[in-house]
């Protein structure tokens, strides 16, 4: 007898006798591809309406699994790239049993290479990187000192408005008729002052003197050595990666290698298409959008996809309310397999 429990977005299908299997399927991992509903054997998963949850306009599954229905096989588990649904046997993972074929993706980081920069952080859809680094301290880069002489300060502000770091404060006073005076003093920041010399040179009443014993724009200052005086690291949380390319495809020094899942291209119906925006929301590398014309002469695609950023996983399609949008896989990466009826059931996912 099979048991089917729902708690907190997550499904879970039990069945215990000579072997125990516990199939898990979690709502906050899935994108709504619909890989799985496509290789099941059984056709007991149905989708959900995947365009109005992802617009946020219902709060949903992206799908369902009938217990009655569903034999425990594991295709969906072998076959979800993003690893939202796992099938246990005996309380191992399928993905770890050498005799089921498994989908292939991975990410790669060089920490030799990668400066740090941060830019993978900023531009992954998932929020699946970080990037730590410890400067050196200010002070080894920038070293003087800055004194105003308030017998020769007017409080005039020149200097303050002149200044690039904005490093001086005009310090209001609270005026009244004993204490006139609309400013009580004036104060440097020695913490973001930069010793530039801007303001010395800006001062009408030569009040200001500085002195720089190590500037930015001077020869003498050695530039910070990457892994020496700048420290750090660059972490890729392989469970939250769909490995849609943005990061490898924006590192400066290459630092970072993807292999996706399949192969293949998208192809969208402008005709078709009625800018709807589900297959924008939903998609899990932020590979598609809505161009914007530089002018409004320019005609540009109502819709428009990025292949160097798309995993070809097929969620766009299955939220497409007008079938404007295919995804042709011309080749799955995965592991070999011997069972006939696995080869045809993954063979179901390529194009025709």
């Amino acid at each position: 007898m099979q048991i089917k429990e729902e708690y907190n977005g997550t499904i879970t299908i039990s069945r215990e006798g000579v072997e125990k299997r516990v199939l898990t399927w979690s709502d906050h991992i899935c994108v709504g591809c619909g890989i799985c509903h496509d290789i099941c054997p059984t056709k007991a998963i149905t989708m959900g309406p995947l365009g109005a949850i992802a617009k946020g306009d219902i709060d949903a599954p992206k799908l369902d699994i009938d217990g009655n229905v569903c034999v425990l096989c594991g295709m969906c588990a072998c076959a979800c790239p993003f690893n939202a649904i796992d099938l246990k046997i005996n309380d191992k993972s399928i993905k770890e049993l050498p005799q089921y074929p498994k989908i292939l993706r991975n990410i790669t980081l060089s920490q030799e290479t990668c400066v740090l920069c941060g830019q993978c952080e900023i531009v992954c859809p998932q929020g699946a990187i970080e990037v730590e680094r410890e400067l050196p301290p200010r002070k080894n880069l920038v070293l003087g000192e800055i004194s105003i002489n308030k017998d020769k300060c007017v409080l005039c502000g020149i200097c303050a408005e002149y200044c690039p770091a904005d490093a001086i404060d005009l310090i209001p006073n609270d005026m009244n008729s004993l204490s006139p005076k609309p400013i009580k003093d004036i104060v440097v920041d020695t913490d973001a002052c930069v010793f530039c010399k801007v303001c010395e040179k800006a001062c009408p009443h030569d009040a200001i003197e500085v002195i720089c014993y190590k500037c930015p724009l001077a020869k003498r200052i050695e530039k910070p050595k990457l892994y020496t005086d700048i420290k750090g690291k660059t972490t890729i949380d392989k469970d939250l990666c769909v490995t849609c390319g943005w990061c490898e495809n924006i590192c400066p020094v290459n630092a970072i290698k993807v292999e996706k899942p399949f192969e293949g291209e998208l192809i969208i119906d402008e005709k078709a298409c009625n800018a709807c925006g589900a297959c924008v929301a939903i998609c899990p590398c932020n590979a598609l959008t809505f161009p914007k014309p530089a002018d409004k002469a320019q005609k540009v695609p109502r819709l428009a996809v990025n292949q160097d950023l798309c995993v070809l996983c097929g969620a766009c399609a299955k939220s497409c309310p007008v079938s404007a949008i295919t995804v042709k896989r011309t080749k799955i990466n995965m592991t070999e397999t011997k069972a006939t009826a696995w080869k045809k059931a993954f063979e179901k996912l390529l194009a025709k």
